[in-house]
């Protein structure tokens, strides 16, 4: 994928994520801070650029917000603010910066995964950054705007006792968020092939975001759970009781999701270019570790 960061480097990358949570901080926010060995952390503010302005579609440039969904229980991607309970992470940070490029003000509301294509559909939401892979169904009622690389794996109790790998799953419990490529896409194949080869499926677990999953990882309600790589290494180290263990896909760029045949994506599409030009992308990326996800050019995909 030529216009991944070093992408061979993915890993190194995941790896700093996991480093934010060996300071022993059970709170994402405290371990971001301490990582940088300052007080707080600000976020890189991005300037207003009148070319992407240009490109937006009248309603929305008159409303002059953006309505944004994401999914909470996703740090260091997307969580709450433990005081405010508002949603804070990478995604709100690198949409809000959006926003600056096209002088929008955004406002991001918390959603599950499953609630968040109908959401947009229906018009409750002008657009969504949630980590979402760009499958070929949601390509059919969406648009999307590459923002950064991501993978799938297993995290299972630590020493593994039950013997989890991606080649182990028939007749095993997995924890799940509903609506995520995980639920929709990779355990319907794994279980589909259990049945086949004539053992036991899958037994798919859901629940309305990764946090709850890796919850009920460790209460021991799941043999496993499938999620975002980065989430299960974050998870991992802040929990000593699960471990992250096989890689389930290879990968992916996931995608800033709009309305099919929108004209806010081109608008998107400029304010996301542009905030690569400009650093900002690779500053705001580099503060939460995961700079080796980042990517050089955002492509539409539709």
């Amino acid at each position: 994928m030529k216009n991944i960061r070093k992408s061979s480097q993915m890993l190194v990358s995941i790896v700093a994520i996991g480093m934010l949570a060996l300071t022993g901080c059970s709170d994402p926010e405290a371990a971001l801070s301490k990582n940088s060995g300052e007080e707080s952390q600000t976020r890189p503010t991005a300037e207003f650029n009148q070319e992407a302005a240009d490109l937006l579609p009248a309603d929305v440039k008159n409303k002059g917000t953006l309505e944004v969904a994401t999914t909470m229980g996703m740090a260091p991607l997307g969580y709450p603010d433990q005081n405010t309970g508002e949603v804070v992470g990478l995604n709100p940070d690198l949409m809000a910066q959006i926003g600056e490029v096209l002088g929008l003000k955004v406002t991001v509301k918390a959603a599950s995964m499953d609630q968040i294509i109908p959401g947009i559909q229906a018009g409750r939401y002008d657009a969504t950054a949630s980590n979402m892979a760009i499958t070929d169904d949601r390509i059919k009622v969406l648009d999307f705007v590459q923002y950064y690389f991501a993978n799938s794996s297993l995290a299972q109790p630590k020493g593994n006792p039950k013997d989890i790998t991606a080649d182990t799953l028939c007749g095993k419990s997995v924890g799940l968020e509903v609506g995520s490529f995980q639920f929709t896409e990779v355990m319907p194949v794994k279980s589909k092939a259990c049945e086949k080869s004539g053992e036991a499926p899958i037994d798919v677990q859901g629940f309305p975001d990764q946090q709850k999953a890796l919850s009920a990882l460790d209460s021991g309600r799941v043999d496993a759970m499938a999620g975002d790589t980065p989430i299960l290494l974050y998870a991992a180290n802040l929990n000593d009781k699960i471990e992250v263990g096989d890689a389930l896909t290879d990968g992916s760029i996931l995608g800033i999701g709009i309305k099919k045949d929108s004209p806010l994506t081109e608008a998107l599409a400029a304010a996301m270019n542009n905030l690569i030009d400009s650093g900002v992308y690779k500053q705001t990326m580099e503060m939460y570790g995961v700079e080796n996800l980042a990517i050089d050019h955002a492509e539409i995909k539709k």
